[in-house]
């Protein structure tokens, strides 16, 4: 077994860790940076760019550029309405129901572009590592539901990991506390990063680490404080100029951007100048926006969104049956924990000072790296008990949703319950497997269906019909359904309820890997392009240099050979002759070189 690396695949960043020995360490990337922005550019002329780069040509080109890519994971497009003004990329409904973003005329799941950020984390690790890397851990928020961390799964396949475990977030923080601080505490790992909240509940040892309960919101992050500075931007300009400028999608991401910067001075600052000059022009000539925020605009503008959080940490106490005063300490987890208004609100809330030793941009994908340590063996065994976040169940007569596993249930796990057939000899009976906390199995999540088949034939109400679901500890939902009378059982496994079949996905890796092959090519290409381009530079300051010692024939030779390299670089589209090249211009220098050396030597 190679090295295991644990992946926090984050809506605003990524970060990769792994265990050197014992003590976990955090993958440096190829720009040197700790932090990798969970970002997808596209130029028109089909060139692909992940991380800093492509998060650099974001307000140029802001409809080819993906980020917040997250949001849109293992989700119907119905859903995602109010995700849409975070963005300023095209999101659309697949047949099946499921977001696809178009870009340049062609459609992506959101789970290969996931996975092409999940390649550049690996080839991160690779480069960093010196070895091949082939298994991960990844996290996902608490909250996701089992299509969400499906989609996670499926993107780390297309991407050419083997996906040892999908892991929560807040689980992963509490892993990297367990770690350092090896002692008994009941702990809140409070959890608010660019795209989504949670809030866990955890009670911790030397050894053990049990959730009690999570609660969530899939649908809160740091982009949704932004937005809110967006709008008062906007509000701010229209009352200026009169103009409605929401439709311009360069000026909208200028805008995010002045927002984001704003949101983070105010973390430090009690104001910040918002400057941004020729927005539009008119016929008056250009209008330019300038104003400056305060921290008590700003707080008011999103409190709502604070105090969000704040209800849902309410309600975690509640499920787990925990007073305030048990909680020993609140760990900061995510970008948006830093907001200073944030911590004072929790604060108040658990009466704890707050426990800010921790990174809370990577303290998530050291956990992570820890877990795949342990599955390694490479580190002492932490025992860890998670929950469902979600309750499992099955849909039954009147449209009505029938609990099998209510949340906050620890994993693995097994239930069952007894169903009949609700019309005189039935034939079949279909089992829906659904999650979620409502009556109305309408509105919850479906995870799939099957039907029983042969059921013998009999009045209503007698066939007994046993359905049993299992969990893993990786999540994956199991259902049986057996005919108590006859024997005959039916199963599934939950496994594709993203709608992407087995196939797909290989088809999908195997496209990733021919990519990723030709970019490898494509960028060994231009660096040897810029080999080439600097040994002419360096000919062209020694001809320059030494013009007058060097004899007429040399220097025309040399000019005839900056003059062959100059014409290979404008057609050469091929490493072969290139290399060719390069290496008759660098002997050539050390030839010219040489007999400079030994002209000087006579003399």
């Amino acid at each position: 077994m190679g090295q295991i690396i644990g992946i926090d695949l984050g809506t605003t960043n990524s970060v990769c860790a792994y265990m050197d020995r014992n003590e976990p360490r955090v993958v440096i990337n190829e720009e040197g940076g700790r932090v990798t922005p969970s970002v997808v550019g596209f130029t028109k002329g089909g060139d692909r760019f992940v991380g800093d780069i492509a998060k650099r040509q974001m307000l140029i080109n802001p409809d080819a550029t993906i980020h917040s890519i997250k949001r849109f994971m293992g989700r119907r497009f119905r859903d995602v309405t109010s995700d849409l003004r975070l963005v300023n990329y095209e999101v659309l409904e697949a047949p099946n129901g499921d977001c696809v973003i178009s870009v340049n005329g062609r459609t992506f799941s959101p789970q290969e572009l996931a996975a092409m950020v999940l390649q550049k984390i690996r080839k991160s690790a690779e480069d960093f590592l010196g070895e091949a890397v082939t298994e991960a851990v990844i996290t996902v928020p608490a909250y996701f539901t089992d299509r969400q961390r499906q989609a996670t799964r499926d993107a780390g396949t297309i991407a050419g990991l083997d996906v040892l475990r999908i892991i929560n977030e807040p689980t992963a923080a509490a892993l990297t506390y367990v770690h350092e601080r090896q002692k008994a505490s009941t702990i809140a790992v409070y959890d608010w990063g660019g795209g989504t909240f949670d809030i866990s509940l955890l009670e911790v040892n030397r050894d053990v680490a049990e959730v009690r309960a999570t609660r969530g919101n899939n649908t809160l992050g740091g982009a949704d404080i932004d937005r809110r500075i967006v709008d008062w931007l906007l509000d701010h300009f229209t009352a200026q100029h009169g103009i409605d400028i929401s439709q311009d999608k360069i000026v909208m991401q200028r805008m995010r951007d002045a927002a984001e910067r704003a949101k983070l001075d105010l973390s430090t600052a009690p104001s910040t100048e918002i400057h941004l000059p020729f927005l539009v022009s008119d016929s008056d000539g250009p209008k330019h926006l300038q104003c400056s925020l305060s921290r008590t605009t700003f707080e008011t503008l999103a409190e709502p969104l604070f105090q969000k959080t704040m209800q849902e940490c309410r309600l975690a106490l509640q499920d787990a049956r925990i007073d305030v005063d048990d909680i020993d300490e609140v760990i900061m987890v995510g970008g948006s924990s830093r907001i200073p208004r944030v911590q004072e609100l929790a604060r108040e809330l658990f009466g704890k000072p707050l426990n800010k030793s921790f990174n809370p941009d990577e303290i998530v994908a050291i956990g992570a790296a820890i877990q795949g340590g342990i599955l390694e063996g490479e580190i002492k065994a932490i025992t860890l008990l998670d929950v469902t976040n979600f309750s499992l169940g099955i849909e039954v007569q009147g449209r009505r949703f029938a609990t099998l596993i209510p949340k906050n249930s620890t994993i693995p796990t097994q239930k069952g319950q007894l169903v009949s057939t609700v019309v005189d000899n039935q034939r079949t009976v279909k089992i829906h497997v659904l999650q979620g906390e409502s009556s109305n199995a309408s509105e919850n999540v479906s995870l799939g269906e099957f039907e029983l088949q042969n059921i013998q034939p009999a009045p209503r109400g007698v066939p007994r019909i046993q359905v049993k679901f299992g969990i893993d500890v990786s999540g994956i939902v199991s259902v049986n359904a057996k005919d108590l009378r006859t024997g005959l059982s039916g199963e599934i496994q939950i496994e594709a309820p993203t709608g992407m079949s087995k196939l797909e996905i290989e088809r999908l890796r195997s496209e990733a890997d021919q990519a990723n092959k030709q970019d490898e090519a494509g960028q060994a290409l231009k660096q040897l392009r810029n080999k080439v381009e600097k040994q002419l530079v360096t000919l062209e300051s020694f001809l320059r240099e030494n013009h007058g010692m060097l004899p007429k024939q040399d220097i025309f030779e040399l000019e005839q050979a900056l003059k062959r390299g100059r014409m290979a670089l404008l057609k050469a589209d091929d490493d072969r002759n290139l290399r060719s090249l390069l290496g008759y211009l660098q002997r050539f220098h050390q030839h010219l070189t040489k007999k400079l050396s030994q002209q000087a030597s006579i003399h």
